[in-house]
């Protein structure tokens, strides 16, 4: 079996980090309402109120009496011990689990939900969970199946499946199906998880490259990524890289940007489907929808236009993937999105968000007094957007629409400056009345550095000036609110913890404004901080601690782009 040398424990544990294979639905995570470990499905999204449980895994001694044990997780195998017992969960495809145990077995338990049954064959176990379209067939090669199931008379209350060895051993399967159960073969559970571990290996080896400092952690944000894929099925058009196997289970329309970022070179088709994924759900009109799975898209809110400055490097980092064909697509996809955004409302020349989740931002301070706001951020990426749909023209031999695109990039950026900065810094303003927002110690207010050189020198200097002397800049990176701010909160979501794509977009404003030392001080303390806390969601801003969904793609992947340029070999 493959050895993991790195597989530190505390970073790769699996009452945090889903276990889960590339291409699957299927994942294993510990659930704190229940406090144990369930098999689940994950169709449907996150707006599941069961969190898509199918069963729940509690471990077995050879009496068949539950007993705690240890889990380790590695990218093949998920496996539970008890001294020298232990009983060992993998995949073999994506819709089969294989069972081996030795001294140890398992117990499934399905809970009382409408329609739910199951029934004893002569070779399986037959198990219906109804809520979601799922069936599973439990069998044993070696060992024991018993079902207990109390029916009553339209569904079972309660479903038990002990899956126990024989003589110490124990080899079956659970297979999952919603029409047709594959034809079953016979188990061999050491290729299965020699070849899990083989295409793992295959995707580790694309990702950045890091400094050996930061290795454990390159590890973990691989498989985070890895994992987390899902494969092309109903809305999804694309095999797709979901925010998480926890529960964050969606794509939305501007995290895929940051994850296409860590494929961008190694994986440069990959990185473009995640972006196509997306983009194949864009409305007529050019929105994007807020988020997207295997179900539905999801309206009611839409995300950052974030796309053309993640397309510029995408291209920079592979230019031979770009072709005209491509080129034309994306181009269509860019100047719809940036009309939809410029058919909105606006104050003057400038658009205004309609809500804090059309953001990304979803409860930044500037927000306080609700929207529409005209806020500086968004302006700043329509006007890199609109750069880039003029490179794309250029490469397409079309110079008079990019200089359409560049004249309405420059009419954006004066309008910027001459409306939302008032000599201090830039401000928000409520688009009803043009009033300045009271809220200014968002980290939102300073992403106009993005422009670069685009901005008047004298901003610039102002900008970086209070970025670095104001409560922004912590130990562990940028917090996205002053930490002496009033409305400041540890665990506030985006009222203070640090968050992977503003420590992206940030690090590559500092880089654009010329203040490359500061660029990598943000990077250093970045990947430091996923190192030690792992690749959750968001982090406290002064402790460093590990908040919400604690195995995030984005997170990874950020890790991984910021780890590139740490890099002794960049």
């Amino acid at each position: 079996m493959t050895a993991w040398p790195l597989w530190r424990a505390d970073l790769f544990d699996p009452r945090k980090v889903p276990f889960s294979r590339r291409g699957s639905f299927i994942a294993i995570s510990w659930l704190d309402a229940d406090g144990a470990f369930w098999l689940r499905n994950l169709r449907g999204g996150d707006e599941q109120t069961d969190l898509g449980r199918l069963v729940k895994i509690t471990v077995l001694d050879a009496s068949g009496a539950p007993v705690t044990p240890d889990w380790v997780l590695t990218p093949d195998c998920l496996t539970a011990r008890v001294n020298d017992l232990q009983v060992q969960l993998c995949f073999d495809g994506p819709n089969r689990i294989c069972i081996a145990g030795t001294g140890l077995g398992i117990r499934l338990e399905a809970g009382a939900s409408k329609y739910n049954y199951a029934q004893a064959a002569t070779d399986h176990v037959h198990l219906c969970i109804a809520r979601q379209d799922l069936r599973c067939n439990i069998a044993a090669d070696i060992g024991t199946v018993q079902l207990w199931a109390e029916w009553n008379g339209l569904s079972s209350d309660s479903i038990k499946i002990d899956v126990r060895p024989t003589a110490g051993n124990l080899v079956a399967t659970l297979d999952m199906f919603r029409i047709e159960p594959e034809k079953r073969v016979a188990i061999d559970q050491a290729a299965a998880r020699a070849e899990v571990a083989s295409e793992f290996n295959g995707f580790l080896a694309t990702m950045p490259q890091v400094a050996e400092t930061y290795a454990d952690g390159r590890l973990l944000a691989a498989y985070i990524l890895w994992s987390a894929e899902v494969p092309a099925e109903g809305a999804l058009t694309r095999p797709a890289i979901y925010m998480s196997k926890n529960w964050m289970t969606n794509i939305w329309s501007w995290d895929h940007c940051f994850v296409a970022l860590a494929l961008a070179e190694g994986q440069p088709e990959h990185a473009f489907a995640q972006m196509e994924v997306m983009f194949n759900a864009q409305a007529d009109n050019g929105r994007l929808p807020d988020f997207i799975n295997d179900r539905y898209a999801y309206w009611a809110f839409t995300k950052p236009p974030v796309h053309g400055w993640t397309f510029a490097r995408l291209r920079a980092a592979a230019p031979q993937n770009y072709g005209p064909e491509r080129v034309s697509k994306m181009v269509k996809w860019l100047q719809a999105q940036t009309d939809n955004w410029l058919a909105g409302p606006r104050l003057g020349a400038l658009p205004a968000y309609r809500h804090g989740n059309d953001a990304g931002w979803d409860n930044a301070t500037v927000f306080a007094e609700g929207g529409p706001l005209v806020s500086p951020d968004l302006a700043t990426l329509l006007i890199l957007q609109l750069d880039e749909i003029a490179a794309l023209h250029r490469l397409l031999g079309q110079e008079a629409e990019a200089l359409v695109a560049i004249e309405r990039a420059d009419r954006l950026c004066v309008a910027l400056c001459a409306d939302l900065w008032d000599g201090d810094g830039f401000v928000a303003r409520l688009q009803s009345s043009g009033k300045i927002v009271d809220c200014r110690q968002s980290l939102l207010l300073f992403l106009p550095l993005l422009l670069g050189e685009r901005l008047p020198h004298g901003h610039r200097s102002l900008l970086l000036k209070k970025l670095t002397e104001v409560h922004h800049f912590t130990d562990h990176g940028l917090a996205t609110e002053a930490t002496d701010s009033p409305l400041y909160r540890a665990d506030g979501y985006w009222r203070g913890p640090i968050w992977a794509p503003t420590t992206m977009l940030f690090f590559d404003a500092l880089l654009q404004c010329g203040a490359d030392g500061l660029a990598k001080s943000v990077a250093e303390r970045y990947c430091a901080l996923c190192c030690a806390s792992g690749m959750a969601e968001n982090h406290d801003a002064l402790t460093g601690e590990a908040l919400r969904d604690p195995a995030f793609a984005w997170t990874s992947a950020v890790f991984l782009c910021l780890g590139q340029y740490l890099s002794p070999a960049r």
